[in-house]
């Protein structure tokens, strides 16, 4: 008896053993198939932080490009304006010339009808001494130069408005080359933001799909758990109906066998109730293209370094390493959109909010002070992609 019920537990033993074994290897399996996708997602999480970094950076250059784009504007308007002025006092000037010149010949032809033509040569005759007649020569030529010399002078004048003109030229086409070449920079940042924001959103993609291997994991892996447990109860009742054959003369131990047994299988039965886990895919958005789109909105500051802020927006951006992102109502501003604020340059729209509808805009700031100073605005702002 005592060798028979030695041979009952060392078979039971050997079944349970067995499951187990059977347990651990497939969860061992699936643990490493889980650390590889969960070492991937960190990977990921990093490379979004890095492309972000890069956007941040990227929207920094674009604003104070733009703010450059306006300073030139502004000079080149700055030097249309002193053009047209210079070109009003060229004509005024050339006028004065001309007034000055017809003035003269009139004089010249004055004073050759006149008498006292005459007057001034028997004034120069009558001169007492060669002293005298040269001292009488010189203020007659002093007088009949006076108005050659103004002449001259007027010219002059216009010489030199029309040189500083030419100069004035000169100045705003080469602010229309710098405007140019900045422009292209700015195209082209503008198109490096775009190329990042794919990256992210496609390093995001990526990351939902790691978090649904992850699931799948998990899940195969209460899968396996489950399957191994009711294996070890099934070899466990086929056992024990097998014994309770044998062992048919020896009825209370076969009593205590199946009753431990069942007792056994109820615990069994109960630690395996887990259902794999469920993950909800995020639903896509669709953006619809408003590029060069003005919209007049109520724009409020705020900042991740006021209480119980997260650092963290809804589409995921770190707060801490690109600051420059404003909430949206996404059905008026869609979320990923590269937008312009007066007087703050280009933001980017990657968050939400509950109290933000329509047009309503949060602006994030780097402190709370800056938040405050902001408070709250009425502006018009631009969707530039």
């Amino acid at each position: 008896m005592f060798l028979q019920a030695m041979k009952k537990w060392i078979t039971g033993f050997a079944v349970i053993a067995m499951g187990i074994t059977q347990l651990l290897t497939s969860q061992h399996v699936s643990a490493d198939s889980l650390d590889n996708i969960r070492q991937q997602q960190e990977q990921k999480q990093g490379d979004i932080s890095s492309l972000q970094r890069e956007v941040g950076k990227a929207l920094e250059e674009t604003s104070a490009l733009s703010e450059k784009i306006e300073g030139l504007n502004t000079e080149i308007a700055e030097k249309e304006e002193t053009i047209q002025l210079k070109e009003v006092e060229i004509s005024e000037q050339e006028e004065l010339v001309e007034a000055r010149l017809e003035q003269a010949g009139e004089r010249l032809q004055a004073l050759q009808k006149s008498e006292a033509t005459n007057n001034i040569v028997v004034a120069i005759l009558e001169a007492e001494s060669i002293t005298d007649l040269l001292n009488r020569a010189m203020v007659v030529i002093q007088l009949t130069d006076a108005g050659n010399q103004q002449i001259e002078e007027a010219q002059v004048e216009v010489e030199t408005l029309a040189d500083m003109q030419e100069q004035l030229v000169t100045q705003k086409e080469s602010l229309k080359s710098d405007l140019e070449l900045v422009s292209e920079q700015k195209s082209t940042y503008d198109g490096k933001i775009a190329d990042l924001e794919k990256l992210v959103q496609t390093n995001k993609t990526q990351l939902t799909q790691l978090q649904d291997k992850e699931a799948d994991e998990v899940a195969k892996i209460e899968a396996a758990r489950e399957a191994a447990r009711q294996e070890s109860i099934k070899e466990a009742e086929a056992l024990a109906a097998k014994e309770a054959k044998e062992q048919e003369s020896v009825k209370e131990e076969a009593v205590v066998s199946t009753s431990s047994s069942d007792s056994e299988d109820k615990v069994v039965a109960a630690e395996v109730k887990a259902e794999p886990a469920k993950t909800e895919k995020p639903a896509e958005e669709k953006v619809e293209s408003l590029n060069g789109k003005t919209i007049q909105v109520s724009a409020t500051g705020y900042s991740t370094k006021q209480a119980n802020l997260s650092t963290h927006t809804a589409t995921g951006i770190d707060l801490r390493v690109n600051p420059r992102v404003i909430a949206v109502d996404p059905s008026v501003i869609p979320l990923g959109s590269t937008v312009e604020i007066p007087g703050k340059g280009t933001y980017i729209a990657g968050d939400t909010g509950s109290a933000i509808k329509g047009n309503k805009i949060d602006i994030h700031f780097s402190t709370v002070a800056e938040a405050y100073a902001w408070g709250r605005k009425n502006i018009t702002i631009k969707i530039l992609n």
